[in-house]
């Protein structure tokens, strides 16, 4: 088994509501991120009314990146346990994208939301918990 190398963790703080949750993260350095977007136990079976990836290079004007845009480019998830936490995972090479890549995702109904992301292969492995993302990191 091959363990995750050289890799640092981003995350949203979750949050409740209607309102759309981003995750924005600068690649530089980076080969590959891989974001997962959570949506806690609600009676919706609507996953999201939007979710996708947008990339910038400003970190100020975003535009969609092909093919990861719900609803154009693939359709987003129905939710079939809807007493369940569910999780949409995309997973995106970025030496092609431009430095920033936005995650944006928008619940259709008031529920807990957040998105997480491991960005990896990077140019320099990370030395220590904070270079890594984590507050803790524990080795063996």
């Amino acid at each position: 088994m091959i363990h995750s190398q050289m890799e640092k963790v981003v995350a949203t703080l979750p949050a409740t509501g209607s309102s759309a949750v981003t995750l924005t993260v600068d690649t530089v350095g980076v080969d590959y991120a891989s974001f997962t977007v959570l949506r806690g136990s609600n009676a919706s079976t609507v996953f999201a009314s939007v979710l996708k990836v947008e990339e910038s290079d400003d970190n100020s004007t975003f535009s969609n990146v092909t093919g990861f845009v719900g609803g154009t480019d693939f359709t987003i998830p129905t939710v079939s346990d809807t007493s369940a936490t569910v999780v949409v995972k995309m997973d995106i090479a970025t030496p092609a994208r431009k430095r920033y890549l936005k995650v944006t995702a928008t619940p259709a109904v008031s529920v807990p939301v957040a998105i997480t992301g491991r960005l990896s292969r990077l140019e320099n492995a990370p030395s220590s918990a904070s270079e890594a993302g984590v507050i803790g990191w524990v080795k063996g």
